[in-house]
């Protein structure tokens, strides 16, 4: 059995342009949970910000919106994303999640196969310097 409490100083905070942080709650870099075939983690965004238009070779990503209300683009449809909602992208297929409204946008995301805490801020920090260097309007 396992058993975890949300600790947002755990959080990883990633910097403009996609700007948001993501707390891990079940990671696949925990040794505690060898065996398990997925990891859990938290993403929060403030209003107007965004994660870049990504996609995982290798694994599935569920996004299941807490509180909050965006919008959910999948292989470039877009998507309400409201409480109760969901997408789920298979490996390969393109997603982002933007903010459009008022107050926080909490996003429980789960990785089938995990992922680990690591490779989460990797990803993140390697699509702002990508973003950096490009100039890229990351806006809407």
């Amino acid at each position: 059995m396992y058993y975890y409490i949300n600790d947002p100083a755990a959080g990883i905070s990633v910097p403009d342009p996609y700007r948001r942080v993501m707390t891990p709650l079940f990671m696949g870099d925990d040794p505690d949970i060898h065996g398990v075939g997925f990891s859990i983690h938290i993403t929060e965004w403030e209003p107007g910000c965004a994660v870049d238009n990504h996609a995982h070779a290798d694994a599935t990503e569920a996004m299941y919106c807490l509180s909050g209300t965006g919008i959910a683009t999948t292989d470039g449809e877009d998507h309400p994303f409201i409480p109760g909602s969901m997408i789920v992208a298979p490996p390969g297929v393109f997603h982002r999640i933007e903010n459009t409204g008022t107050e926080k946008l909490r996003v429980l995301c789960i990785f089938s196969p995990p992922v680990t805490g690591r490779s989460l801020r990797d990803r993140a920090y390697a699509a702002v310097a990508d973003a950096e260097k490009s100039g890229a309007d990351t806006a809407g």
